[in-house]
């Protein structure tokens, strides 16, 4: 049996996938073009899934992975046109005989259990697409006999759907803490020490952390570009934060400097003052009376009549009662100067 039929010509479709399957990691350039090709085209869809379908039951372990994954970004990226192939009676049958294998690949059984519980959180509960739910219902009844495979498909199953989850889980976290930070004033309160606060920001620090984990190991664009808008809504909180931080230190260290400056200055003034007491303290309060205690040297005229700086003509001061009354000297006895 041919694969195409004849109503379906292979086109660049073909092509694509033979060479995004040949490699051993999947080109997403190629397979992104491969998406556009799909829907712009009426029968690429089923171009794409017959061809992926043979892919997906090679006996190449790397082939069937990469099938299995150009597959789901088809799923993911062309619904309106893919949609109809995942309900394919041959893919389903395909499918179930693939999800029952009991050699199969470790990682072809981890990518398929990863596909499987991603379609059937879309088309689960889509009667026309009975074969995905038989298929994911097997799988999970293999799984739980085989060891090991039970702690890992959870966290493989479960990451597709939780992305999207911890991306608005992120964004609202962002946004609570944005807003607690608007309400509080860096310069009044230490925000290191806002119980509400530190509660929002450990939430946000893990948020990141789980983002980061994410975009390790996830291939969808539009996926990738959601965690990108919400890991920088994340940083730019933390800015504010740092920023805030930084406010309140150079609030709290001016603070200090004022303090410290008007005690220096009080300081200052208060030991200039001192020697101005200590000068007033030996000034006397009663200056008139000190005045007439301080000595003074006052001209007192000779009484010698061979003094030649003598006024003899000067009328002396009485300096008692018994003189009061002589106005003049006594005269002069002429004396015999030669014998």
């Amino acid at each position: 049996m041919p694969l195409f039929s004849k109503k379906i010509v292979p086109t660049d479709i073909t092509a694509s996938i033979e060479k995004a399957t040949y490699g051993n990691e999947l080109d997403w350039a190629l397979v992104f073009q491969i998406c556009d090709s799909v829907n712009s085209t009426d029968l690429g869809a089923k171009e794409a899934r017959k061809l992926l379908q043979k892919k997906m039951m090679s006996n190449d372990p790397n082939t069937q992975v990469l099938a299995l994954e150009i597959l789901n970004s088809l799923a993911e990226n062309c619904t309106a046109k893919f949609q109809t192939q995942l309900a394919a009676k041959s893919f389903g049958e395909d499918l179930y005989h693939l999800a029952s294998s009991k050699t199969m690949d470790d990682r072809v059984h981890g990518k398929l259990a990863q596909c499987l519980e991603t379609w059937y959180g879309q088309f689960g509960n889509d009667v026309n697409f009975g074969a995905i739910r038989r298929a994911h219902d097997i799988m999970l009844n293999h799984v739980t006999p085989k060891q090991g495979r039970q702690p890992s498909l959870p966290r493989q199953v479960a990451r597709p759907v939780d992305v999207k989850g911890d991306i608005e889980l992120a964004k609202n976290s962002a946004q609570l803490f944005s807003q607690t930070l608007s309400f509080t004033d860096p310069t009044v309160e230490d925000i290191s020490k806002n119980e509400l606060i530190q509660e929002f920001y450990g939430k946000c620090k893990q948020a990141q952390q789980l983002l980061a984990s994410h975009l390790e190991t996830c291939e969808d664009s539009d996926v990738i570009s959601g965690l990108i808008n919400a890991n920088n809504e994340l940083l730019s909180c933390f800015k504010s934060y740092d920023e805030m931080l930084e406010q309140h230190a150079v609030n709290e260290a001016t603070v200090n400097s004022q303090t410290l400056y008007q005690r220096t200055r009080g300081q200052d003034e208060q030991q200039q003052q001192q020697p101005y007491q200590a000068d007033e303290e030996l000034i006397p309060v009663n200056s008139s009376s000190d005045a007439s205690a301080v000595p003074r040297h006052q001209y007192k005229p000779s009484d010698d009549p061979f003094d030649p700086f003598a006024d003899t003509n000067q009328v002396p001061t009485a300096t008692s009662a018994n003189t009061a009354g002589n106005t003049l000297p006594p005269p002069l006895t002429p004396q015999k100067m030669y014998n």
